[in-house]
């Protein structure tokens, strides 16, 4: 990084005045105690007496002492000058004398203040080094933290291109350590399958680097697909087998972001070791990012599924509701007419009452309210499973790369169910109710499952797998944390 770094405003304001104190500053800073006060007036005249005072509280409020000691704002003379019973004009021509310099030195042995001398440069150094390391903070944050740091400790504050060239050094020591360490980290092999991201791919004019950094837009099955592809891409980058403990978080993100940002043509023209390190830092930081992404395009396309089978479930009901209530009349006036008359008739009489019903009739609007009419707890149940085939594009895919964790009960059992699902294909046999996991499933889906059980195993196991996807996305059981990948052998 350049030495300067600092503007020509920010290196002006340094270690001077920038603006008159306030009274809170005023008090906390250039108030004058007894001791202080004795001191101060025991320094030969008046001029030498608030000159003395005036450093005191200028060394404690900048840090260091200024080279004119009258450089200060009216304001600080004429509070120093009250405490003291002087006059602020007492304090003219005092920066030309040279009583200033042992003014000075008095200061700094009454007050414990400390030089910028080797010593201190070198525990500040060190200090900035593990602050520089750990947060990979901006050179002018550097800055203002080591100002504030020697103030606190009494070290005087050094030239404003001291410091700056300081925090310049540490920061280039810890950028060529970053890149070190992470450049060191691939094999020669996954070495060069990180560079060939940064090829272009066949005719076009878009490089791997570019496809992979894009995060999903497209929100349906074969956008899922692509955005589990897309994680697979950068699981075969090599990063789960990488260990970067040894780089801290944040320097490892900052390069991510540089390779998420720039064209790949400016990675490409990166040095040998810092191009590297961006790639590492790419791939380890956007492969459980894609893993994530995949999982929120699978929560959101599992919301819309689920939105448009209650939708539908809506409108069938609604389509239907005049054949339901006209057959559930005809049935409640049969049987008005049923219990009205045959409680006053004679037993051998009441199969004639009976013959006379039409009761093909009543038994067609029996039939009727029994395929219209939903059960108490069922809402989109048949809407939701008729949508299998959507979801039998992209389900088992999603099963053979994402792996799933969870911490709650409830979780626990969807995770055995995904389980369950992994295994479906290599059953041959019939499966019965009882071989799926159940437990967390609605009264209304499990009567589903066991109907459709019963009319053949081929079908269970095609409305067995929409309705887990359903409650591992509705019911919002699973962790929706990406926690690695289970890619299945060629």
């Amino acid at each position: 990084m350049p030495v300067r770094f600092l503007t020509e405003d920010q290196r002006a304001r340094y270690g001077r005045f920038n603006a008159d104190p306030d009274q809170t500053q005023l008090g906390g800073f250039f108030h004058l105690d007894a001791a202080a006060r004795r001191r101060a007036m025991a320094c030969n005249g008046a001029r030498n007496q608030l000159g003395w005072a005036v450093q005191v509280g200028t060394v404690r409020f900048l840090g260091t002492f200024l080279p004119d000691p009258t450089d200060v704002p009216p304001v600080v003379v004429e509070y120093v000058a009250a405490q003291l019973g002087l006059e602020p004009k007492d304090l003219k021509g005092y920066g030309e004398k040279e009583a200033r310099w042992d003014h000075q030195a008095q200061i700094r042995q009454f007050y414990d203040y400390t030089a910028f001398d080797p010593v201190q440069w070198f525990i500040l150094a060190r200090w900035l080094y593990s602050r520089s390391w750990l947060a990979n903070e901006r050179p002018i944050v550097l800055f203002d933290l080591a100002t504030h740091r020697l103030v606190e400790n009494r070290v005087l504050l050094p030239g404003v291109s001291v410091l700056e060239r300081l925090v310049s050094a540490v920061r280039d020591r810890t950028s060529a350590r970053t890149l070190r360490l992470l450049s060191a980290v691939p094999t020669a092999e996954q070495q060069t399958v990180l560079e060939a991201i940064l090829v272009p791919e066949g005719s076009r004019r878009v490089s791997k680097l570019d496809r992979l950094r894009r995060s999903p837009t497209d929100i349906s099955g074969a956008g899922l697909v692509k955005a589990l592809e897309r994680a697979v891409d950068l699981r075969e980058l090599g990063a789960d087998g990488w260990d970067l403990t040894s780089v801290p978080r944040g320097r490892v993100a900052a390069l991510a972001r540089f390779a998420k940002a720039a064209r790949a043509q400016a990675v490409a023209e990166l040095s040998d070791q810092r191009r590297m390190a961006t790639l590492v830092a790419f791939a380890a930081t956007m492969g459980p990012v894609a893993g994530d992404e995949a999982i929120e395009v699978f929560d959101l396309l599992m919301g819309d599924l689920v939105r448009f089978s209650a939708t539908k479930a809506g409108k069938d009901r609604l389509r239907t509701i005049k054949e339901l209530d006209a057959a559930a009349i005809k049935l409640r006036h049969a049987w008005l007419t049923i219990s009205q008359t045959l409680s006053d008739l004679q037993v051998d009489l009441r199969q004639m009452v009976v013959d006379t019903i039409d009761v093909e009739a009543i038994d067609s609007a029996a039939t009727v309210v029994g395929e219209l009419a939903p059960q108490p707890d069922e809402d989109f149940q048949q809407e939701l499973a008729d949508r299998y085939t959507t979801i039998r594009r992209f389900l088992p895919r999603l099963l053979s790369i994402i792996t799933f964790a969870t911490s709650d009960t409830g979780g626990r059992d969807v995770l055995a169910a995904l389980e369950f699902l992994r295994t479906i294909d290599k059953r041959r046999a019939r499966i019965t109710p009882g071989q799926a996991p159940a437990t967390f499933l609605s009264a209304a889906w499990h009567r589903g499952a066991v109907a459709l059980c019963e009319a053949g195993a081929g079908e269970f196991v095609d409305f067995r797998v929409g309705q887990i996807a359903r409650a591992s996305s509705s019911k919002a059981v699973v962790t929706r944390k990406f926690t690695g990948f289970s890619v299945p052998s060629s």
